[in-house]
């Protein structure tokens, strides 16, 4: 099939240039058009269910409303995990699905099983709501707004009724949330006493204003040729029609509510805050859609933005833009891989044309590699794969086959035109020489195919992280073999037929002289080489486990987020006061151009953060001078000024990692479960304790926080019965005091407002609870303090589960590159150190054990891809020694990656594990292509297996392999030279093993191999 190929092409060399430029148009187009994004979507299909309990505390929240649920949503098909939180008034629910799941399927199922949810849920806690569909990243654009001329209140209306809707209909936006300001309701304040004056209760007051502002439909009347559609206005429109509402009638006297209370504009209670460069504002905070284009996306919504600010600063607002941007990465990083790919190519064309010496020749190599990536973008997109990271990484891993596939044709025709006598039949030759090459170049293809499929089979993060990169290598390679059966061959019939080509450069004559003396003496003490093979080999092996072990890189992005939380307990405006002193130090660092401060969570937000935490983005510029390491020393520097509060500093992709592991932050993670609260507290302690006072940690803390003061109400039977009042009316009289009730939605021309009934007084502190007046049935008043003990209490703010078991987590941050190590050491320490009670257990997260996951499973998918290579080999070559010498050569290829790891101070995150099983491939892939060729100077040509013969192979071999070696490298260099810089933290590893790894590789396939074969291998013409 093969030879067949190849005879076609030749047969029609001007069909196949013209598809190969139709494919090379169709990938342009593609790339052009395609979907950039940060990286491949990393977290598992999940949905976020947020379910508003106004006035409950946290454990009414778990006990009445998020245990309820979790039961619910448990049987639902295809569920991995259920985590929840919850907090003062609010639960959130987030259901985790197997990945591969239809993300819109499970969406549906989850919607299904939410609709029995009404008959569980205690009355007055609202409906649950999904979260929109949004992607890995979840950020798409942060930015904010200030105004020096505005009320919170004024900012607030004009950015949520203004602003926001323009944001939702930019394409690619899923989610807004605000932060700040202060959000209007329309305020009734009822005065208890003139309230009990009249006789009436709260439960008249809240009659009277539903039906005020109730729309009604009246349907319609209709003539002999017309239909009248009748439209019934709601009587109460503004607050002086509602003040005017008929509460009651008494004596034919109409008593109104404003009789009773007061109508105002307020705001409706505070959850979060924001401040923006110490100045209170409001921060917006948009999500991705889930499939959208981060670019575009992005720069949609900031043209967008642009427009609406001329107006926003007529009226006093100051626009702060990209206060968080994600896209500002993926802008870089395809900026800098741009640079590395013109500056490789221009390197790799100026040595295409010194080695080979022949310009057809050095075009027709070098527009084989842009033809064999451009098919390969094409079917990506066509895919659906974005073009990210990852997969960018793909298609640079995969440049030493498509280098190697490239050049391996064109030298062995330029070769065999040199050899060949005057007068022999061009086409004849043409096609031997391509033949003569393509079967070890299917073997040795396939054998580097089947070193990345442990990669492709890995699971969970890791897996959805590299399973694009290795998709993209994979359809990179077999696409490169279809140009080098297909293209390769007819692009040299049409320009090379008629061509002479010059002779083979000197430098490459003397290369070879010192290769056959190198050889011929290696040969005649072959206990040399097979020590130096063996030597270099284990100290590969040896020296790999030695390196310092974590998941992924630091990324070197321009913005940072520092979670933050002083006591527990703590208010809003004391939270904000210290953000505003932490946001002017850390302005005043060189390096750091804007913070935004997101303190507790946003009205029906997805976070049950509290108002004691607060979640700093800040924006930095690093500079040669001031490098991102010096900025982000001063910036924990700043944090660690306050004892009082606890903080960490994380990328925003670490953030988004590490959440999406675990549900934390931090690369590592102790989970501790158990029913009993207080004893998962101190055994979290106990941890906290120990991972303390190991050197390489920092960041220690327990997530969950613990009790915080809450004042406890508790109510006394005999005494509610002795006025005869209720539990109920008691319970409701206390959060329209102290939280308001929501009677009705006021609908106006462009928005709608909340009418909340309050009681006057209830700001008044814990006294004010004490005093809060009710009114007995026998028309008296009394007050709470005589009907209830009230008791200030230590009580849990927020509560946390997963699977439905309540559960504490413990933090920590090693410090230094070995994150494997430091999990290892952490989980020895605690083992030995920290006694478990009967019913608590724990679970290790984070990425650090991720990383010993994947390092597990890539050996144990690693030892049958080596099996598999075996197989193919064995067909390659049918002979036992031919197999043990390719496989006895591969582990000595390591020690040029180890060495060059060594030196660039890595560590062996996976992008250099890949880098590892690429550099395996590519060694297998010589040996394949060195053996081969002897098998073909035997047993094809008839040369008798002498030492002569093994000289010639090896001198033949050594220009296409030193071509590749170079080629390789020098496509590589660029992005080895940047692997600091943001956007090559995965291929920057990947590419500095590689360059490390051509060079032991070629070493031992041009000098060590050789002599080695003499000795070993047994081959006899064929008769």
């Amino acid at each position: 099939m093969l030879a067949a190929l190849v005879r076609a092409s030749l047969a029609h060399p001007r069909i196949v240039a013209a598809l190969a430029l139709l494919v090379t148009l169709a990938g342009a187009f593609a790339l052009a058009r395609a979907r950039f994004d940060v990286f491949p979507d990393f977290a598992p299909p999940f949905v976020l269910v947020q379910i508003e309990a106004p006035g409950l505390s946290a454990p009414q929240v778990e006990a009445q409303v998020t245990r309820p649920v979790e039961s619910l949503l448990a049987g639902t098909e295809n569920v991995a995990t259920i985590r929840s939180s919850s907090a003062q008034g609010l639960a959130a629910i987030r259901v985790i699905f197997h990945r591969g799941s239809d993300p819109h399927r499970q969406r549906q199922a989850v919607i299904e099983r939410l609709a029995e949810a009404g008959g569980l849920l205690p009355e007055g806690v609202q409906a649950p709501q999904l979260s929109p569909l949004s992607s890995s990243m979840e950020y798409l654009l942060h930015f904010g707004y200030t105004s020096d001329t505005l009320d919170p209140l004024a900012l607030r209306d004009l950015v949520q009724w203004s602003v926001k809707p323009q944001i939702l209909a930019v394409p690619g936006v899923a989610h807004v949330q605000l932060f700040g300001g202060q959000a209007r309701e329309r305020r009734v304040e009822v005065d208890p006493l003139r309230l009990a004056a009249t006789g009436l209760g709260l439960d008249a007051v809240l009659e009277a204003i539903a039906a005020a502002t109730a729309p009604a439909g009246a349907g319609y009347v209709e003539t002999a040729v017309q239909r009248l559609v009748i439209q019934v206005e709601p009587t109460a429109s503004d607050a002086d029609a509602l003040a005017a509402a008929v509460v009651d009638v008494a004596d034919g006297v109409p008593r109104r509510l404003g009789d009773v209370a007061s109508v105002v504009d307020g705001a409706q209670p505070l959850f979060g805050d924001a401040t923006i460069a110490g100045k209170p504002g409001i921060l917006v905070e948009t999500s991705s859609q889930f499939g959208a284009n981060t670019l575009e996306a992005t720069r949609a919504l900031e043209a967008r933005l642009d427009a609406l600010a001329p107006a926003l600063a007529a009226q006093g607002v100051t626009y702060h833009p990209a206060l968080l941007r994600p896209a500002s990465f993926v802008e870089h990083a395809i900026e800098k891989m741009r640079r590395s790919l013109v500056i490789g190519a221009a390197l790799v064309v100026a040595l295409l044309l010194v080695m080979l010496r022949d310009w057809r020749g050095a075009l027709i190599s070098f527009s084989a590699i842009p033809l064999a990536l451009l098919a390969a973008v094409w079917l990506l997109s066509a895919w659906g794969f974005s073009l990210n990271t990852m997969t960018l990484g793909g298609l640079v891993v995969a440049l030493g086959v498509v280098v190697d596939d490239a050049v391996i044709d064109v030298e062995n025709i330029l070769r065999r035109r040199r050899e060949a006598a005057a007068g022999a039949d061009v086409d004849a030759l043409f096609a031997a020489a391509s033949l003569e090459v393509r079967r070890p170049v299917f073997y040795a293809t396939a054998a580097v195919a089947v070193a990345f499929v442990p990669i492709l089979s890995m699971s969970g993060l890791q897996g959805a992280f590299f399973g694009p990169l290795s998709i993209a290598f994979l359809l990179a390679v077999g696409l490169s073999l279809i140009v080098a059966l297909a293209v390769t061959p007819a692009l040299c019939m049409l320009f090379m037929r008629d061509h002479a080509p010059a002779p083979e450069a000197r430098f490459l004559g003397r290369c070879k002289a010192l290769q056959r003396g190198i050889v011929a003496r290696a040969a005649a003490r072959p206990v040399l080489p097979a020590v130096l093979l063996i030597a270099t080999g284990v100290a590969g092996v040896a020296l790999l486990p030695l390196f310092g072990a974590r998941l992924l890189p630091d990324f070197r992005e321009t913005y940072l987020i520092a979670h933050s939380s002083l006591r527990p307990g703590v208010a809003i405006a004391e939270t904000a006061r210290v953000g505003r002193e932490v946001s002017e130090r850390l302005l005043a660092i060189d390096g750091v151009r804007s913070v935004a401060q997101q303190i507790g969570r946003a009205e029906n937000g997805q976070d049950t953060d509290t108002p004691n935490e607060s979640e700093f983005e800040i924006r930095i510029e690093p500079t040669a001078k001031r490098p991102l390491e010096a900025i982000e020393a001063d910036i924990r520097a700043v944090f660690e000024r306050y004892p009082n509060q606890q903080a960490e500093v994380y990328s925003v992709l670490a953030e988004r990692i590490g959440e999406t592991l675990t549900g934390e932050s931090a690369p590592f993670s102790v989970g501790v479960f158990g029913s009993d609260l207080d004893e998962n507290d101190r055994v979290a302690a106990a941890i906290a304790e120990v991972l303390g006072d190991l050197p390489d940690a920092a960041g220690v803390r327990l997530v969950v926080p613990p009790r915080e003061p809450q004042l406890r109400v508790q109510l006394d039977a005999e005494a509610l019965a002795l006025h005869g009042l209720r539990a109920g009316e008691v319970l409701r009289t206390i959060q329209a005091a102290f939280h308001g009730t929501v009677a009705a939605e006021m609908t106006l021309p462009d928005r709608s407002l909340p009418v909340v009934v309050r009681i006057a007084g209830g700001d008044g502190g814990p006294d004010a609870l004490r005093r809060l007046p009710l009114r007995g049935r026998d028309g008296a008043t009394i007050t709470l303090g005589e009907l209830a003990s009230i008791d200030l209490v230590s009580a849990r703010s927020v509560l946390d589960h997963e699977d439905g078991l309540r559960r504490q987590v413990v933090v920590a941050r090693p410090e230094g590159g070995d994150h494997v190590g430091f999990a290892a050491r952490a989980r020895e320490a605690i083992a030995a150190q920290v006694a478990l009670p009967a019913g608590v257990y724990l679970r290790y997260g984070g990425s650090a054990e991720a990383q010993r996951a994947a390092a597990r499973e890539l050996i144990v998918h690693s030892g049958f891809a080596a099996v598999v290579v075996v197989l193919l080999l064995a067909l390659a070559f049918g002979r036992a020694r031919h197999v043990a010498l390719t496989l006895a050569a591969l582990p000595s290829t390591l020690i040029g990656g180890v060495a060059a790891l060594w030196l660039s101070g890595g560590t062996l995150n996976l992008g250099a594990m890949v880098g590892f099983v690429a550099l395996f491939g590519m060694a297998a892939r010589n040996t394949i292509l060195l053996i081969s060729h002897y098998d073909h100077l035997v047993h094809a040509e008839g040369a008798p297996w002498t030492l002569e013969t093994a000289l010639r192979g090896a001198t033949e071999r050594l220009t296409p392999v030193l071509l590749t070696a170079l080629l390789t490298a020098l496509a590589l260099l660029p992005v080895a030279l940047q692997s600091r810089e943001a956007g090559h933290e995965i291929e920057g590893p990947m590419a500095i093993v590689l360059l490390g790894g051509l060079v032991s590789s070629t070493l031992v396939s041009l000098l060590l191999i050789p002599p080695l074969a003499v000795r070993w291998l047994r081959m006899a013409p064929a008769r």
